[in-house]
């Protein structure tokens, strides 16, 4: 089977281009930054990233598809509006994937370097694959059996 992967168009899901990442959902956000941590912004844009890391995205994902038995998925390359530092402690998402979206993972762009695209591609399409088989209160959140499958995939050595 050869998967149908792209990269996802979500400009119309916004008017101002901007979509916030629902980061209220996960608590941890606030204890970093009462340590003094920087944690990632609430609001993110559509980022607009070089040939080659989406090249690299989108075989991860292919790859990925063909591992994992998905038909269809696509990649919204995503920034947050407020960049990451460059140095110092910082607590944020480096991808995502979402019920509400079913067949988009989402990368945080200006979180994720390339070199560890690859494996946070893994981790998303397992997700994806997770939710495909799963109820949606299953598929969610950050624990529990999809993210157990989804950490498994991610280190699991790539067919082929």
């Amino acid at each position: 089977m050869e998967p149908h992967v792209a990269v996802a168009d979500i400009t119309w899901l916004t008017p101002d281009g901007t979509l916030a990442i629902g980061r209220e959902l996960f608590p941890e956000f606030d204890a970093m930054a009462a340590r003094g941590i920087h944690v990632q912004s609430e609001l993110v844009h559509v980022a607009i990233q070089p040939r080659e890391y989406v090249a690299t995205g989108l075989q991860a994902l292919r790859e990925a598809c063909i591992e994992l038995g998905i038909p269809k998925a696509f990649v919204a390359f995503v920034e947050t509006v407020v960049p990451p530092p460059a140095v110092g402690l910082r607590y944020g998402f480096q991808g995502a994937y979402t019920t509400d979206f079913p067949d988009i993972i989402w990368i945080f762009a200006n979180w994720t370097r390339q070199d560890e695209l690859r494996r946070v591609v893994r981790h998303e399409a397992a997700h994806l694959a997770f939710a495909r088989t799963h109820s949606a209160e299953e598929s969610a959140g950050h624990s529990g059996p999809s993210e157990e499958f989804a950490l498994r995939f991610e280190h699991a050595e790539p067919a082929g």
